[in-house]
Parts: structure tokens; sequence; C-alpha cells
């Protein structure tokens, strides 16, 4: 399948971002514009890149998952079950909190590239003010991965809690970036 221009931007955006330092970036696009393709594609070139070993990603919702993982194993060619010799796992945020850190733990001793899918329901930007999906993105993820890819279709939640790992410009209110990514749609 061949990349929409937007993908192929986006995908060139991030690159460079993660190469001067950054380890997070956002993309915001609507629903069904192919920000999961886009996000398989991105994870092949970290990994043809010898960037990264392992690739985690999370979702609201099982059929999410499930969507993700098959759209994964079809453009990187091989598994995301998370056994072994998969490049990786798919996972719903709410296996962040179901009490196996260990497993986490001994992931993020490799280079891992983290995928957080509709990343509007994880809001906060502390530990105190989070939702527990936020929350736990927080205290369990964000330090750890090498690269963090977050995905939306809408830069507030209903809310108004910020989205968890954005960064946001004030007073607009809107993401850092967002403007660049809306325009190439």
């Amino acid at each position: 399948m061949k990349l929409r221009q937007w993908q192929y931007e986006c995908i060139k955006s991030a690159l460079s971002k993660f190469q001067s330092g950054s380890k997070a970036f956002l993309v915001q696009a609507t629903p069904g514009a192919g920000k999961t393709y886009m996000a398989a594609a991105l994870s092949n070139e970290l990994i043809r890149a010898n960037l990264i070993d392992y690739v985690l990603c999370f979702s609201p919702s099982k059929t999410v998952s499930d969507s993700i993982k098959e759209t994964f194993e079809r453009v990187l060619k091989r598994g995301m079950s998370g056994t072994l010799g998969d490049v990786g796992a798919v996972f719903t945020y709410q296996y962040l909190s179901s009490g196996q850190p260990e497993r986490f733990n001994n992931l993020f001793k490799s280079r891992v590239f983290v995928i957080f899918d509709e990343i509007h329901h994880a809001a906060g930007d502390d530990e105190t003010s989070s939702n527990s999906w936020g929350r736990e993105i927080l205290a369990r993820i964000s330090q750890h991965a090498t690269y963090i890819l977050s995905m939306t279709g809408t830069p507030w939640p209903s809310d108004k809690l910020p989205i968890a790992l954005a960064q946001y410009v004030i007073p607009e209110g809107v993401c850092s970036g967002q403007e660049k990514l809306a325009t190439g749609l």
C-alpha cells in the first residue's frame, strides 16, 4: 500500500524530531485518515534504521487493538502478539493497570517504540491531575520508552483535561505542531 502525502510528511517529521533528540511525537488526524498505517510504516522505518528493537501499541478497546495488530503484522511482516520472535505487542490501555509491571520492566531493557492510539482517552500532565490511563502512561511508560508516537482525532478530551504527553501552546490551547499537520490533510 502506498503512503498518502500527509503520511509520508508525518513520518518524515517524526523521524526528524526523533533524530534531533525528541522522544515524543503527536499526530492529529481525522478518524479513518490512515494513522494506524502511518504508525506501522514509521515503525518499519525505525526498525530498518536500527533505532528500535520492539514496538508496543496501546488503544482504548480490544476491537481497535485487534485492528492495529492486523495492520502492523501486514506492514512489518512479523508478529505483534508479544511472543518469542515477535517484533512487538498490542494491548488495551486497561492492560497498563493489570498488575504486571515486571513484564514492562523487562521490555524496556531494549529500545522500545510505544504507540498510543486515541491518546485523548489518557488525560493529564502529571500523576495527580491525570485520569487512570494517563497516570499509568506517565508513571510506567513515558520515561522508559525510546520513542513515543501518540495519535488522536481530537486535541482536547471532553473533560478539558490536557492529553497525556501532549505539549500545548498557551494561550492558543492547541498542541504544538498541530497547525502543520492539519494543513497537510
